[in-house]
């Protein structure tokens, strides 16, 4: 149960509204790979738009949320709803599970499907940093980075290096040997020094989802698993997810724009990834951002 943390987002919320962890998810990606459906490239990006609309809940629990009603939009517990509102649900309402601490489910209820006191919608909308705490978000990132043998590098601009996310070995400390990578850290990343924090932020988070996919390989610090042999192709589509979702999720909506940018209206079909990687990566990634960490929060599986 303790591998499933970083599914779930550590902000405060209601007791009632935070999510918990699964000790098997499996049964994601197996659906996903059987659910032809959910990969057509445009209802992927309408999925992951989603998932980014309700940043107080994990991605793993946004995904719940859509497969049980995409076009819901502002989702409370039946309790919360009467509390803060006024309102109730309906008595055709159809309850929205997600995971819930102590318990196998909670169940949620969209605004549509509650009656009662008027709501000003504009309240309903979690907070987001949308930049305002893009720099101290930045900068824990980097931090926490280190605690996990991640070593953060800067460029100029015209460097080809800049955005790169490498296995540091022997010979490729030898190549970025300029950058002083921290002789303790197993994977190096490299921004752009000139940049503002958001472009800076962007290439951070994309370079983290593929070492948190597993694209590197592992450490004795990695709680991921060893992924090398993916397809390249999956393997970027999994970064890019990564960072769309984070990038998005933090309001930082028009640097995640050129991300997944042809599958708006592409009816093509995506291969079969792993949806799986993509939400624990995406979660630990927005996690590192929130505090300063002594130790990585999820503990290596292969020490």
């Amino acid at each position: 149960m303790a591998d499933q943390l970083s599914l779930f987002p550590s902000q405060d919320l209601p007791a009632e509204e935070k999510p918990l962890r699964r000790s098997d998810i499996s049964a994601l990606d197996e659906m996903f790979a059987a659910g032809c459906r959910y990969r057509i490239r445009r209802t992927y990006k309408e999925m992951l738009i989603f998932i980014s609309r309700f940043p107080q809940y994990s991605a793993f629990n946004g995904c719940l949320l859509y497969i049980q009603n995409p076009g819901a939009t502002h989702v409370f517990t039946a309790g919360v709803w009467e509390r803060r509102f006024s309102r109730k649900p309906k008595k055709d309402a159809r309850p929205l599970a997600i995971l819930a601490p102590m318990a196998p489910v909670l169940f949620l209820y969209d605004l549509d499907d509650t009656e009662g006191g008027s709501v000003d919608t504009a309240h309903l909308k979690p907070s987001v940093s949308a930049g305002r705490l893009l720099n101290e978000a930045l900068e824990k990132t980097v931090e926490n980075c280190a605690v996990h043998g991640i070593a953060v590098g800067y460029g100029e601009a015209s460097d080809p290096r800049v955005g790169q996310a490498i296995t540091l070995t022997y010979n490729t400390r030898q190549q970025y040997r300029d950058l002083n990578p921290d002789s303790q850290a197993s994977y190096l990343i490299v921004l752009d020094k000139t940049a503002n924090p958001e472009n800076r932020y962007q290439i951070l988070v994309h370079g983290l989802g593929h070492i948190f996919c597993g694209h590197l390989g592992i450490d004795g610090k990695a709680w991921w698993q060893d992924r090398r042999g993916i397809e390249q192709a999956k393997a970027d589509i999994e970064a890019d997810s990564v960072a769309f979702l984070t990038l998005r999720r933090k309001g930082l909506t028009r640097f995640s724009d050129h991300l997944l940018s042809g599958y708006r209206k592409d009816d093509s079909e995506l291969p079969a990834f792993s949806l799986n990687a993509v939400f624990h990566a995406a979660q630990y990634t927005e996690d590192m951002g929130k505090s300063l960490w002594q130790f990585p929060k999820r503990k290596s599986r292969y020490l």
